[in-house]
């Protein structure tokens, strides 16, 4: 028996390792079978989708003209619902930018950069309000002392004058009734007789930042070119369009583009819509009949019988302006019918084109197929960077599988590269190559900013709320500056230090850099401003700004360097912004100082919205001369 069982088991063992190395075989087998996927070329991959697109097409434009009928009779109500679209855009756009503006000269009398007192002030304010606004007839302010402040148009030209407010119909009364309101109001329309056309008007008061009421603004809005709007097809407008106040007077229709003989008076500014001479609009509040396109109207129009044929009318509720608008248009329901003949036609046209793309597909497929492998070679230049590679993007399609590859390792790369390095210095230096390698003198502005007392306020928060302050911080910062192309040059703890024209030669780099302080300076009131609302304490800034020669290169060690920018510009620039600490106040959320030398390099210096404050001259530390200090914020 024992001798038997010494083969039976060897044969066992061996039978096992067979076994054993069949799996393995097996496993590596499914192993490359995995890896292995099917790639396909451009050309194939866009004949076979125009192939698809074709069918789906064709069979889309059959189902469509079996049901032409249906069909074009609601292309024709969607294409009517964009056109009512388009007219509110219109409406709005005619009448928003005189209330943001007002808002706006409301604004800057508030905070005391318009002299409300003075007549100088205020005719130069008005009639530039005027001026830009071509549908405004006339802007007025009136104020505590009861003067009416006028800027109107007469005659093709601006007059402005002044007389008291109970000279003005109505005057007094909105000057009260203003001390009530807080933002844009729109009022009644009334007739201009000097127009000889219906007038709306929108008023704001004007408050200081302490509630405190001003006076307030009034502007006037001609409605008569809204009617030639909305009813010129040369000017986007359509023949059946019309707009209604309280559903019952009418505001702009092809009428009104001439309001000779409809008696309309101050009692009467509009017409109802059984004068303006339209049937059809007369009878808009009929009982309306019942059709299939009720169902897609749905709240937004109905049908209506006039002379033995059935009208369509669509139409869009406004509220925006003070009273109940209604903007719509008509047509006739046997309209759609006419368009069908040219869906016949565009089945034709479309079939043609698509035959016409799927030719266009196989040749742009082999042209785009060499573009991609070119890229891949050109990508395969960037792996040369000593850099740890990035995972492969893999595709299906041959060439973008290849240029993926080499993509994915690139960007790997400079994604890293790029955290640690501003864009635009990268991009510099690729395009320098070497010379990028040389220092050079150049004339820039540079930028500190410093979060004051931000140590005991970080002292009073965790690891991890800093940090989350501090990058909320520097990206709100960073989007400001880059905006303006300025260079973030190093963060130095809660400071910023950022350069214009260092990288790149800017000949309006004093500018850029107020326009970025400016910016920032919102960005920080507004932040504020949810950081209150949040139960957190208020961030409050100091920036300085100061403009002159520095020396823009490579600085450091051979085997680390930094591009950067250094000289006595960049240590007055700090010194600027401690000189912070002698004129910020208890309530200032942000202070911004800039040098003489800053304003003297300014291209376009009323560009800038507000008129840099001199604080006098102050000694620098490092400067012999001491510096003219000026405060924009």
């Amino acid at each position: 028996m024992s001798l038997d069982t010494e083969p039976r088991e060897g044969r066992l063992r061996r039978f096992l390792r067979v076994g054993d190395r069949t799996a393995r075989v097996r496993r590596l087998l499914r192993a490359q079978l995995a890896e292995r996927k099917i790639r396909i070329r451009i050309v194939t991959a866009l004949t076979l989708g125009f192939l698809v697109v074709t069918g789906i097409a064709v069979a889309s434009f059959a189902w469509t003209v079996f049901g032409a009928g249906d069909t074009t009779e609601r292309l024709l109500l969607d294409r009517s619902r964009r056109i009512l679209d388009a007219e509110i855009r219109l409406l709005h756009d005619r009448l928003d930018p005189v209330a943001d503006q007002l808002a706006y000269v409301a604004r800057l009398a508030a905070r005391g950069r318009i002299d409300i007192t003075s007549s100088a002030a205020m005719s130069d304010t008005l009639v530039t309000f005027v001026e830009s606004l071509p549908q405004t007839s006339g802007a007025a302010f009136a104020g505590l002392d009861l003067m009416s402040y006028r800027a109107r148009r007469l005659e093709g030209r601006v007059v402005f004058d002044a007389v008291p407010v109970f000279e003005v119909p109505g005057g007094y009364e909105r000057l009260v009734k203003l001390r009530g309101e807080r933002g844009p109001v729109w009022g009644d329309i009334f007739w201009n007789p000097e127009a000889r056309q219906p007038m709306l008007n929108v008023r704001i008061p004007v408050r200081r930042d302490d509630n405190a009421f001003l006076g307030g603004l009034v502007a006037a809005v001609t409605m008569g070119d809204l009617s030639r709007q909305v009813s010129d097809p040369e000017l986007g407008g359509q023949d059946g369009s019309f707009i209604l106040v309280d559903r019952k007077f009418v505001i702009a229709h092809r009428r009104l583009v001439n309001p000779v003989g409809l008696a309309l008076s101050d009692e009467n500014p509009l017409p109802t819509i059984d004068r303006v001479g339209d049937s059809v609009l007369a009878a808009i509040w009929r009982k309306p009949v019942t059709s299939r396109l009720g169902p897609s109207l749905q709240g937004t129009g109905h049908i209506v019988e006039v002379d033995g044929r059935l009208w369509v009318f669509l139409y869009r509720e406004v509220t925006a302006f003070g009273g109940n608008w209604l903007v719509g248009r008509y047509f006739p329901i046997e309209v759609a019918a006419q368009d069908l003949e040219r869906l016949r036609w565009g089945v034709i046209g479309g079939g043609s084109a698509l035959l016409v793309a799927l030719l266009l597909a196989i040749v742009m497929g082999v042209r785009v197929g060499g573009s991609i492998r070119e890229l891949g070679g050109a990508a395969r230049a960037l792996e040369r960077l000593d850099f740890e590679t990035a995972p492969r993007v893999r595709s299906r399609l041959r060439e973008l599988d290849d240029a993926g590859e080499a993509l994915e390792k690139a960007h790997g790369a400079l994604k890293w590269f790029g955290l640690y390095v501003p864009r635009r210095l990268v991009a510099r230096l690729m395009e320098e190559g070497n010379d990028s390698l040389v220092s050079r003198r150049r004339v820039v502005t540079v930028m500190f900013t410093d979060i004051v007392g931000f140590t005991p306020q970080a002292e009073d928060m965790d690891e991890i709320g800093t940090a989350e302050l501090l990058n909320q911080h520097f990206e709100m910062l960073g989007g400001a500056i880059d905006r303006e192309h300025g260079v973030i040059d190093k963060y130095i703890g809660d400071c910023v230090m950022a350069v214009w024209g260092g990288i790149r030669r800017m000949s309006d780099h004093a500018d850029a850099a107020c326009r970025a302080a400016l910016e920032i300076a919102r960005l920080i009131r507004e932040d504020n401003a949810r950081r209150r609302d949040q139960g957190l304490p208020p961030i409050r800034l100091r920036i300085g700004l100061h403009s002159g020669p520095v020396v823009v290169g490579n600085i450091g060690a051979p085997g680390r360097v930094n591009y950067t920018v250094v000289g006595d510009t960049v240590n007055v620039a700090q010194r600027f912004e401690q000189l912070g600490k002698r004129f910020m106040g208890e309530a200032d959320e942000v202070i911004v100082l800039v040098s003489g030398e800053t304003l003297n390099m300014l291209q376009d210096r009323a560009a800038l919205g507000v008129e840099p404050l001199f604080v006098g001259e102050q000694a620098v530390r490092g400067r012999q001369e001491p510096e003219l200090v000026y405060r924009l914020v």
